[in-house]
């Protein structure tokens, strides 16, 4: 190991401009790569730091909508609905580390996603259940009933427990995942699915 390739969590907060829970939720879902000392203290992977920096500094969404609305349906479009800014980036940064022709819309609340889905017509998307204004329930309720989005895939992403979600709320093929976000789980659904769009073209 070269001395300057890991640094500390204090130094990856000021490089990145965010608290220590966010470096360590980054790390936690391995975005930013780590190893831990002999006793026990976490370390970064330079690398890493400057490669999620760099995913976030691509042209803003208004940018990339204009790229996307000059061939609507040539964009493999993703939909996250989540309130959580963080969750929003977690979710964004392991898609776009797929390097794939993907554009991302990010809604923050129920209302505000249904409006977006059925502007866009997402094939996959990422929702989570507690939100103001219209939860997740609500949400996924309208959007099964609509004729336009009634088979899109939609993966739920939730902190909720297990034995405290309605099942009887949500639609029978909805998929459930839990935070902490996993990674490769986000990547196996978004691979499958760009992979069955490219395939159908």
């Amino acid at each position: 190991m070269q001395p300057n390739e890991y640094i500390t969590t204090t130094e990856a907060c000021e490089i990145i401009g965010v608290s220590k829970t966010v470096v360590k939720r980054l790390a936690d879902e391995g975005i930013l790569k780590t190893w831990k000392t002999p006793g026990g203290h976490r370390r970064l992977l330079r690398s890493s730091i400057n490669d999620y920096i760099q995913e976030f500094n691509k042209p803003s969404s208004n940018e990339a909508e204009v790229s996307s609305q000059s061939h609507p349906n040539k964009r493999f479009k993703v939909m996250i609905v989540d309130d959580d800014p963080l969750t929003q980036q977690l979710i964004s940064s392991i898609i776009q580390r797929l390097n794939l022709d993907i554009f991302i819309h990010v809604a923050k609340d129920g209302y505000e996603g249904l409006m977006m889905i059925g502007k866009i017509q997402p094939q996959i998307i990422f929702a989570d259940l507690m939100m103001p204004n219209m939860d997740g329930y609500d949400m996924l309720k309208a959007l099964r009933s609509n004729e336009e989005t009634a088979n899109t895939t939609i993966i739920v992403v939730t902190a909720v427990p297990q034995n405290e979600i309605d099942r009887t709320r949500l639609p029978e093929d909805v998929v459930v995942i839990h935070k902490p976000i996993q990674a490769d789980i986000i990547r196996s659904f978004i691979s499958y699915e760009y992979n069955l769009k490219s395939n159908n073209a």
